[in-house]
């Protein structure tokens, strides 16, 4: 291996460089972190989208789902529903004025439900079953045999419905299979066929499954719903609930009424005894105590005069409050130096007068000072003479505030002999009134006895005349009549259903698949997934269009496509070659996949032109030896293979082809069997370190990992793995089970690519990452 790498030497032109990429280049690639891609919240406009992407599939399952809903239901046996109406007045009407003992109907909402659930009751829908004799009638009392003929029409709908194109043989198994569903259904041969009372428990429950009995919360009308397959006996229904419900009122107020006369007629003979008791009662009283008559209204001369004192105390409050006021005012402004502001002090004709006298004299002092010093004898007697004024007007402002005081202490002094006063009358009262009380107590209890003799002897005559009067608080406002038309099953209710049942179907089951989807779509996935950068999205493009050197038109479809492409791929150059920790960028790029058909040779060769076309010395080495693919993709035919070379068949200027000026090709004409011996010989490691000192960058094209032990033998040789993963395509399993191989060998694994992205498709999901952008905004390159 070592002579036949020695024959060519180094490559003309291919100088190693210091650093693989330019510095502006590596300051721009810094710049775009994946930390920059957060994780996408699941929205309604994402949602939105997911059935946007699949929308042929939910409206084929709704059209489908309509149609067979609509078709089932309309082909059930229709049902007939009537309407009957029961008005509760609560203007209860009165005959003489008589009331019931039944009280009126509230119009509270939980009283009228009460009577809306007696509609509905077990109890009325047993008087139903007698009066229309529905034990009798096979569609209520199920232990009866059902018509014959029955089992023929379900069969013959069913096979309407598209099982008529079944053998023979598979029609005879459907109408066995009718017949016993039938039979389990209708339970003709339980024992409540040969019990009459199980029977009568059936027909009800049957019964009560048809009826419904309702209010609108707005008004006081019950609303009895009947459904039958006969129009004329669910109005019939109807009108029986609405007639037994009237019917159970009248009973119910007949016994009710009994039983509070009994009970009046008891309580009577007590209250009249009653009565009795007390008129003896306040005779014995009078005649103890020996008392005539108190006054009308139980006043005297005692309570006169605690009336006039207190009109009295109320004026002396109020003048106390006056003259604290008045005082807490003046200590106020004494305490703040401001007496002259105390309302008593402005009002004084004397602290006027000496005021005046004060403010002549500081004027006269103010023109003498102007003239003389301080010490003349005039200025001396000035000072002196103001000064006297001041001590006058002190003098008086302390009278005025003794005044003060003592108006404030002879209003207390007022108030508190008149609360004494008032006291004095009231123990006075307590005496006189003491006798008279307990007479009024007598009399009271002897008033109230004959009032409730009274009210009891009223209420027992006017029982006794409602005794036999109905229900006047309800009545059939409306009786049911038969229905024309079927209320099921009805067309627009069965569209409805269809319609709703199937949207809710296809919705679930879209959902579901998108929930199912274990193929990679954005960064955040991948990075989440493996752990490592996603490098990023490369389109896909034609398999005859694997190249961007076509003359294209600029403005064409096509154009922008290869312009997409070209853009992603000097994404991922930039991410792929940034520098490592410890300071150089990666020299020798590995490139491998999970699976066949994921795009890698496509990647590893446009990275390698791309990497050319910034100058740097590329060398692109063909190490899929069993499914080579990079001289196809390149367009030429290598003489030999990267076998050959590393067998020392051929030297390596013989095998490798020069694509461009900065980019040479180490191709396979066909496939070589034992590739693995080969890729981990020791000649293998030799064409690698060769060609790392005679170029700047080394990107090789292995095999996919699970499918061959080839990239776990490279990935030693490599300073980086470049992980392709089909969007949308590769399992999730399937990456992660490659990784764990990569990871298991301490692979250096640099980043992974999402390739193959279909930019139209991947638009749909909303995801605003690098494909996103490509196709709504990348240009096209001519």
């Amino acid at each position: 291996m070592t002579s036949s790498i020695g024959k060519g030497g180094t490559l003309p032109g291919h100088e190693a460089h210091a650093s693989v990429l330019p510095d502006s280049l590596l300051q721009s690639g810094a710049a775009d972190s994946t930390d920059v891609r957060g994780r996408q919240e699941a929205t309604v406009f994402a949602m939105l989208a997911v059935l946007w992407r699949r929308k042929l599939l939910l409206l084929t399952i709704i059209l489908l789902g309509t149609a067979t809903i609509t078709y089932v239901m309309q082909s059930l046996k229709p049902m007939y529903r009537a309407t009957a109406m029961v008005q509760l007045d609560s203007r209860r009407v009165e005959l003489a004025e008589f009331k019931s003992v039944v009280s009126n109907l509230t119009p509270e909402a939980p009283a009228v439900r009460s009577e809306v659930s007696i509609v509905g009751s077990r109890a009325l829908a047993e008087r139903v079953v007698e009066k229309l004799g529905l034990l009798n009638d096979p569609e209520f009392n199920p232990t009866l045999k059902a018509p014959d003929g029955a089992d023929d029409h379900w069969l013959k709908r069913v096979t309407k419905a598209g099982v008529g194109a079944l053998p023979p043989e598979g029609n005879d198994v459907l109408r066995r299979i009718v017949q016993e569903a039938t039979a389990l259904f209708r339970a003709d041969d339980g024992p409540a066929a040969r019990d009459p009372n199980q029977a009568r428990l059936l027909t009800i429950d049957t019964l009560l499954r048809r009826i419904e009995a309702r209010n609108d919360d707005r008004s006081f009308t019950i609303i009895i719903e009947a459904s039958s397959v006969d129009p004329a006996k669910a109005a019939a229904i109807a009108n029986a609930f609405g007639q037994a419900y009237l019917d159970y009122r009248t009973e119910m107020n007949r016994s009710l009424t009994e039983r509070v006369n009994q009970w009046l007629g008891g309580r009577l003979v007590e209250a009249r005894e009653a009565v009795r008791g007390a008129e003896e009662a306040i005779r014995g009283f009078r005649k103890e105590n020996s008392l005539l008559e108190l006054p009308p209204d139980g006043r005297n001369m005692v309570q006169q005069q605690m009336n006039e004192i207190a009109t009295q105390l109320t004026a002396a409050q109020a003048q106390k409050a006056a003259a604290e006021a008045r005082v807490r005012q003046a200590r106020d402004q004494t305490a703040a130096n401001n007496a002259a502001a105390i309302p008593e002090v402005l009002a004084s004709p004397l602290i006027q007068k000496l005021r005046e006298a004060e403010a002549m004299l500081e004027r006269r002092l103010a023109e003498l000072q102007q003239v003389y010093g301080d010490k003349h004898q005039d200025i001396v007697n000035l000072r002196r003479g103001i000064g006297e004024l001041k001590a006058r007007i002190r003098d008086e402002v302390g009278k005025i505030q003794k005044g003060l005081d003592a108006d404030l202490e002879v209003a207390r002094i007022r108030e508190a002999t008149l609360l004494k006063g008032i006291a004095d009358l009231q123990e006075q009262q307590k005496g006189i009134e003491a006798t008279g009380i307990q007479l009024r107590d007598l009399e009271r209890a002897a008033d109230a006895h004959r009032t409730l003799y009274r009210s009891l002897a009223e209420r027992y005559e006017q029982t006794m005349a409602l005794k036999n009067t109905g229900a006047l608080d309800a009545h059939l406002s409306a009786p049911a009549l038969p229905p024309i038309r079927p209320a099921f099953p009805q067309l627009r209710m069965s569209l409805g259903v269809g319609l709703v049942g199937s949207t809710a179907l296809a919705v679930a089951l879209v959902l579901l698949l998108e929930r199912l989807s274990s193929g990679l779509r954005t960064p955040s996935q991948v990075e989440r997934a493996t752990g490592v950068p996603c490098l990023g999205m490369v389109p896909s493009l034609p398999r005859n269009e694997a190249t961007w050197n076509l003359p294209l038109h600029p403005d064409s479809r096509r154009a922008r496509e290869i312009g997409a492409f070209r853009e992603a791929i000097q994404t991922v150059r930039t991410m792929a070659c940034m520098p490592r920790k410890r300071g150089t960028p990666p020299k020798v790029l590995l490139v491998t996949s999970s699976i066949p058909k994921e795009g890698k040779s496509v990647l590893a060769a446009n990275l390698a032109r791309s990497l050319a076309g910034l100058g740097l010395s590329t060398l692109l080495i063909d190490a899929d030896f069993r499914r080579p693919s990079i001289a196809k993709l390149l367009g030429y035919q290598p003489q030999g293979s990267v076998a050959d070379l590393l067998d020392g068949r051929v030297g390596i200027d013989d095998l490798i082809h020069q694509e461009t000026t900065n980019l040479g090709v180490l191709g396979n004409a066909v496939g070589t069997p034992d590739a693995h011996d080969r890729i981990s010989s020791q000649a293998m490691s030799d064409l690698i370190q060769w060609a790392r000192h005679n170029y700047d960058v080394v990107v090789i094209d292995s095999a996919p990992v699970m499918l061959f032990s080839d990239a776990l033998a490279l990935s030693f040789l490599a300073d980086s793995v470049i992980y392709v993963v089909r969007w949308q395509h590769t399992p999730l399993d399937t990456v992660t089970a490659g990784f764990n191989k990569l990871k298991s060998v301490d692979s250096a694994v640099g980043g992974v690519v999402l390739s193959r992205v279909v930019a139209s498709k991947h638009v749909k999901y909303g995801h605003k990452d690098d494909a996103y952008y490509y196709a709504l905004h990348a240009p096209a390159r001519h």
